[in-house]
């Protein structure tokens, strides 16, 4: 697939992952909006039961204290006839007249109980001569209008006056309300409230109310059924009552959350790898194309010289032998380095590595491979110099692919020197160490590169040029020798 297409498709799947975060959060927008909604109006149907939960105690009290007999009415009867219960005072009171006889109806309309004089002696209904049905129609109708009498009568009472607010209700009584009834909506959280009055004054309030708080104030007139409904509001406001909403839907909103997190993330590794996989192909390629001409070269120079050999129309005399001998075993030299490279990049990459580690004197591993390189150094007119400052050069050490460590920097110390080789391989003591420097005078590395040269069959671009030939994988090999050892390069 070709670099544009790879990056048309990511760009088509972050917009999709874009679409699909951003529903997400319009989704939790609206449930948090309905969950908004919900809450004011478990609330507010809390406020309604707890106002009528209020007005209905009131009325219960209001009728106790108008049926209860008043002390100077009770007075007044007992000195026209001493002695006279409350509970006759309170009948003729409202309309009842304790004298007649009075029967009671079942629900068949046959009369079972006869009670006399508003006492608690009764007769079996068989025992007495049965009354005839217009006596028992009449005595109904008249204990249903003195019912009705009796209540409108008390009715009229509490119409006529109207207790001042703070008679009516206190603090504990509304605390009481309105927790019950926000149990019952299912709400169970720490609330304030209060009472406020006519001219917006506050009559009494909770310990924590502040009429300034920023929390959402639910408001609900308090007796409004009354026949001259007044300014009494009841005020309720909930502190934590955002966070409440936030914790109703916080498990969904942070699942959300996550998966949409985790899909962006996936979607951007994918394409990092996706897009490293067609730099290694194409990188691949580049070192297939390169090992391909690199083999060749030394293939060719050694057909042609063993041809040259054996051509019997050439006579021996006027054939170099040694020359052509000399030829052939560089070449081969140079074909087995150019093998061995590739096979130790295919060792790295399926196993690991195992070190034979000994002690050994690092100076005498550096000064090898100076000795195999200077003969190149010096043909190019240049100079190879050594300084051996460390004291203590034992270490620990694989010799062989140590060797091979630093006949590869110095390969590429001299095949990167554009004029005259000026290289010099110095040693230092450290603490947790030796130090090894190897420099020279080639043409630099740009900031951009430098991150990538161990990267295995990297290239430092050099445009249309390919005078210096090589697979990219020296580096890669000495930065794997090198952290074997401990080291860092």
């Amino acid at each position: 697939m070709k670099r544009n297409h790879i990056i048309i498709l990511a760009v088509f799947f972050f917009l999709a992952i874009s679409g699909l975060v951003y529903i997400q959060f319009k989704w939790i927008s609206s449930v948090m909006r309905t969950e908004d909604q919900k809450f004011r109006f478990e609330v507010n149907e809390a406020l309604k039961e707890s106002v009528n939960e209020l007005e209905k105690a009131e009325t219960y009290r209001r009728i106790i204290d108008e049926m209860r007999p008043d002390t100077e009415e009770y007075q007044e009867y007992n000195e026209d006839e001493p002695g006279m219960d409350a509970g006759i005072m309170l009948l003729r009171r409202y309309g009842f007249n304790p004298v007649e006889r009075s029967e009671l109806i079942s629900r068949s309309g046959r009369g079972s109980l006869f009670l006399e004089h508003y006492n608690d002696q009764a007769t079996n209904a068989g025992q007495t001569e049965q009354m005839p049905s217009v006596d028992i129609q009449k005595g109904t109708a008249d204990r249903i209008t003195n019912k009705i009498v009796s209540i409108e009568n008390i009715v009229s009472q509490i119409i006529r006056s109207t207790p001042p607010l703070m008679d009516r209700i206190d603090l504990d009584e509304v605390n009481s309300a309105i927790r019950q009834s926000l149990n019952r909506v299912g709400i169970h959280l720490e609330y304030e409230f209060a009472v406020r009055g006519d001219y917006n004054s506050i009559l009494f309030s909770s310990k924590g109310f502040n009429i300034n708080s920023e929390s959402n104030m639910y408001m609900r007139q308090l007796f409004p059924t009354d026949p001259v409904p007044g300014n009494n509001i009841l005020l309720i406001y909930f502190p934590d009552e955002e966070t409440y909403k936030a914790n109703m839907i916080k498990l969904m909103a942070g699942a959300s959350f996550v998966i949409s997190l985790l899909l962006i993330i996936l979607a951007t590794s994918t394409f990092i790898v996706i897009f490293r996989q067609k730099k290694t192909s194409e990188v691949k390629n580049d070192f297939i194309n390169n090992m391909t001409h690199e083999l060749k070269t030394p293939i060719s120079t050694i057909s042609l010289a063993s041809q040259m050999l054996t051509d019997r129309n050439i006579p021996d005399e006027s054939k170099d032998v040694i020359g052509l001998a000399g030829i052939i075993n560089e070449e081969s030299t140079r074909l087995r380095f150019h093998v061995e490279k590739v096979l130790q990049a295919a060792i790295f990459e399926n196993t690991s590595l195992k070190l034979k580690k000994k002690e050994a004197d690092i100076h005498s591993i550096i000064l090898k491979a100076v000795d195999i390189f200077s003969l190149q150094v010096t043909g190019r007119g240049g100079v190879l110099s050594t300084h051996l400052n460390a004291h203590d050069s034992l270490i620990m050490v694989d010799e062989a692919n140590m060797l091979n460590a630093f006949l590869n920097l110095l390969d590429n110390a001299l095949k990167y020197s554009a004029g005259i080789p000026e290289i010099a391989v110095s040693t230092e003591t450290r603490a947790n160490g030796v130090s090894i420097v190897i420099s020279d005078n080639g043409i630099g590395i740009s900031k951009e590169n430098l991150k990538k040269i161990f990267d295995k069959f990297y290239r430092v671009p050099t445009g249309n040029t390919h005078n210096i030939k090589g697979f990219g994988l020296g580096l890669s090999y000495v930065k794997k020798i090198i952290e074997e050892h401990q080291g860092t390069i």
